[in-house]
């Protein structure tokens, strides 16, 4: 017995079992229900446990029974056997399912069936099979010595099934095997002779020839697809629906074979000569990887194989019974290890069904041992399976090594394919690329990974790539790569920072949508501002107008604000973009700022104009001073414009006059041009009777740090703040528009106050140098408002001993004669009263002689 091409094994324990009740008279048997199904020819069907002892027998049979066959799904055993009478053949159903496990109790006969009628003859029975479906519907074929086969098909529990005959040719050639195939509307029947082998469709009952060559009785068996394995003397035949498939060469006469699991289970045997008897032996087939799971010589002639209990058992002719038991997978695996069969260990690991965490660990070992022995391709190749299972750190410190780096590339390229790479692993990738200087790989990883499509889905750590192809001055790829990810900031960061690609980054920045752009040149418009400022600066004024509505984002307006930290080295820039937005949209977001900053840079002086100095509110941190400053400078204007709180304004400017006059910053001389814009904007964006569309009191605080009286004083003008409008002259010394303005806000007739008068005295009687033209004004309007008394204003006056008594002697020689006039006219309007009160008290005399007072005296009045 040869078997050529066949690597031989020992992956099946065996035992020799004598102490069973397996029957000595058993002519069948099959597979049941967690037992054995043994039929006897003495008409007995025994049941054997996994033990081999009788659970359960009973009288199936009056002479013989013939074939035994069960039927898993409906817990039924159909049996052919003898009887006696004029049916000899019969078939009987017995149900097993819910019987006591008592070795007399007999179970239930669903139906006997006769084998042969008038229309099929009886003949001698060599071959039967039963095709499993619900019962009472069955499907049995009764092979026959004659070439025939009969066919039952349909309701058998109401002798209703429609019986059909099938031929094989040439006839004469008794049927060997019987094997059904399919379901019950697609039902094929497998049949052999010892001459030829035939498929036939149960429905239709056509012939499809598969083989010129037939099979020995029991030496034809169905693997689990379907196909029909016919064992001859020279090898294994596999047969389809189609024809003749594939076979396997093994030598040696099969006397009958098994299927077990992924296994053929053959009985092989060498005939006897002269004084050597034939002998047996047991050999288990792995047609799959083509070798022999173990090869067991018998004692004696086998007389039934029966697998159950992932056992094979072998019935020999003494009663003797071979039990085979399959060896654990990782006992198997380990003999092939030892044997370096590493491929075969991983073929017959597959087979079994091994989850691929075992598979990987084979292929891991076989990888090891390829490397061990250089075969770095090789190795390659299995390390790269493992991805998923095997921890890729363990493979590329294998392949650190220079002169291995191509074999490290594709492995990391196959860990980005299946997405199993870590920002590391793109690194070192990319690496590799720059070091072998493979830019086409470095182009095919990069825009082969998906990255063309519409919607890209890189297989890659992107931040990592960028940084990479950037370090190694791919910036092209890196662009390309920003771009596939929708990375803005990447992108950009490439094209300004590296490439210096201003126009390139403005015609991006172009295309974004609106949100997008915006947020992208708070980062980078300093730079582009820098180098690009006249199309920066008409980007901003884009994003900061209403765009197209059509777009999805195209009514969305940024704010000024958020963009006037990019101008801190160009005001001017900053200048035109606010003016441009207060000009073209009306109410545009954030006007507040844009007075605010419009009106800084308004006041900053012509050498910071020129970008030698930051403009203050353009910059987060100079709003910040500023608003500070105001809380510090101008506490006493904070609130609201409403009539209640004017009160309490003119008392905080009353405290802050009393205090010294306001203190100004440094002019910082500014142009009459920017003085005159400065106080446009300030009256633009409070017209008058309308709210102001600024903050005043920031506003104030601006003025006030460049020294910028004319806005100090329409402010405080509009906020009513009359002292502090002269105590802005004060300040400054202006000594002809103090007296200007006092004469216009201290008059009482348009709503001035007069009491501002008394304040100016104050201020020309401190001062150290001649003022005697202004307290001679002063005077005048005091004198002709009669706004102090004399010794007020003398007690004033008196303060500075610098003042001359001729600036007075005129205003007091003047209120002395109107006092003397006024004392004349008193003295004569005293006179008067005094001659009319003794003018009254003679008549209230003269009244009171003539009239009497005593009640007693009544008739004097009669």
């Amino acid at each position: 017995m040869l078997s050529l091409g066949w690597k031989k094994f020992s992956f099946f324990e065996q035992s020799v079992k004598k102490d069973h009740e397996f029957p000595q008279a058993v002519g069948c048997c099959c597979q049941g229900a967690n037992s054995v199904v043994a039929g006897c020819s003495d008409g007995s069907v025994a049941l054997l446990d996994r033990n081999l002892q009788i659970q359960q027998a009973f009288q199936a049979h009056v002479k013989s029974v013939d074939f035994v066959a069960y039927l898993e799904k409906e817990k039924l055993l159909v049996t052919l056997g003898h009887d006696e009478g004029a049916a000899p053949v019969n078939l009987k159903a017995w149900n097993l399912e819910g019987q006591p496990k008592s070795s007399t109790a007999s179970p239930p006969c669903l139906r006997t069936l006769r084998v042969f009628t008038p229309k099929q003859p009886e003949a001698e029975v060599t071959a039967m099979a039963v095709h499993e479906e619900s019962w009472p519907t069955m499907t049995i074929a009764v092979g026959l010595a004659s070439g025939s086969v009969y066919v039952l098909r349909g309701d058998v529990g109401k002798d209703k099934a429609h019986r059909t005959t099938l031929s094989m040719q040439p006839p004469g050639s008794p049927i060997t095997t019987l094997n059904f195939k399919g379901s019950t509307n697609h039902l094929h029947l497998y049949v052999t002779t010892q001459t030829s082998v035939a498929a036939f469709d149960i429905k239709t009952s056509s012939k499809v020839s598969l083989d010129e060559a037939g099979a020995s009785p029991g030496c034809a068996v169905l693997n689990p697809e379907g196909d029909l394995i016919v064992g001859r003397d020279e090898a294994f035949y596999f047969n389809t629906l189609e024809g003749r498939g594939p076979c396997f060469a093994c030598e040696g006469h099969k006397e009958q074979l098994r299927w077990f699991h992924n296994y053929i289970v053959a009985i092989l045997s060498t005939p006897g000569q002269q004084d050597y008897p034939a002998t047996f032996v047991l050999q288990v087939f792995d047609l799959r990887n083509k070798l022999i799971a173990v090869s067991v010589p018998l004692a004696e002639a086998p007389r039934h194989v029966v697998c159950n209990w992932g056992l094979v058992l072998v019935v020999q002719a003494d009663n003797t019974l071979v039990c085979l038991k399959e060896k654990e997978l990782n006992s198997k695996l380990e003999l092939l290890y030892n044997k370096s069969l590493y491929l075969l260990a991983l073929n017959l690991a597959q087979s079994h069904q091994a989850d691929p965490s075992s598979c990987a660990e084979i292929r891991r070992r076989y990888a090891d041992h390829l490397y061990s022995k250089h075969d770095y391709d090789g190795a390659m190749t299995q390390y790269v399976a493992t991805i998923g299972y095997l921890e890729p750190s363990y493979v590329i410190r294998k392949f650190l090594d220079a002169q291995r780096i191509h074999n490290l590339t594709s492995y990391l390229e196959k860990l980005h394919e299946q997405g199993k790479a870590s920002a590391d692993h793109t690194t070192l990738l990319l690496n590799c690329y720059t070091k072998l200087k493979d830019v086409d790989k470095l182009d095919q990883f990069l825009r082969g990974s998906g990255a063309a499509d519409t919607t890209p889905s890189l297989n890659f750590d992107v931040e990592t790539a960028v940084k990479v192809c950037r370090a190694a001055g791919y910036y092209q790829h890196a662009l390309f790569v920003s771009q596939a990810a929708a990375e803005t900031e990447w992108y950009l960061d490439i094209l300004l920072e590296d490439m210096q690609s201003w126009d390139d980054a403005l015609a991006y920045l172009q295309d974004l949508p609106r949100q997008q752009a915006a947020a992208a040149l708070k980062k980078h418009g300093k730079v582009l501002l820098n180098n690009r400022p006249e199309a920066t600066t008409a980007l901003l004024m884009q994003l900061c107008t209403p765009g197209d509505s059509s777009k999805p984002d195209g009514d969305w307006i940024a704010k000024v604000s958020d963009f006037a930290h990019l101008a801190a080295d160009r005001p001017m820039a900053l200048m035109l973009l606010c003016e441009f937005i207060l000009n073209s949209t009306r109410a545009p977001p954030g006007e507040e700022f844009l007075y605010h900053t419009l009106l800084e840079l308004h006041l900053m002086g012509d050498e910071e104009d020129q970008g030698s100095q930051p403009a203050g509110s353009a910059t987060a941190e100079s709003a910040a001073q500023s608003m500070s400053a105001s809380s510090q400078h101008i506490s006493d204007v904070s609130g609201s414009q409403d009539e209640e709180e004017q009160e309490s304004r003119r008392q905080a400017g009353a405290a802050a006059t009393t205090s010294g006059p306001p203190r100004l910053g440094p002019v910082n001389g500014l142009s009459p041009q920017k003085r005159e814009a400065a106080l446009d904007l300030l009256k633009r964006g409070w017209p008058l009777g309308e709210e102001s569309k600024y903050d005043t009191n920031h506003a104030l605080v601006l003025c006030r740090m460049h020294g910028f009286s004319p806005g100090l004083r329409f402010l405080y003008e509009h906020m009513r703040l009359f002292r502090e409008v002269l105590q802005v002259h004060m300040a400054a010394g202006d000594h002809a528009h103090l007296i200007e303005d006092c004469m216009r806000l201290g008059d009482a007739s348009r709503g001035g106050d007069p009491h501002l008068w008394s304040e100016v005295l104050e201020y020309f009687a401190r001062q150290p140098q001649d003022c005697t033209e202004q307290v001679g004004a002063v005077l005048q309007h005091i004198e002709a408002g009669n706004l102090l008394p004399p010794l007020v204003v003398l007690s004033i006056l008196a303060k500075n001993p610098n003042l001359q008594l001729s600036i007075v002697k005129d205003y007091i020689s003047r209120q002395l004669s109107a006092e003397s006039s006024h004392i004349q006219e008193d003295r004569a309007q005293i006179a008067k009263y005094q001659q009319e009160t003794a003018h009254m008290r003679a008549e209230v005399k003269e009244l009171r002689t003539q009239v009497c007072l005593n009640p007693f005296h009544a008739g004097c009045n009669t």
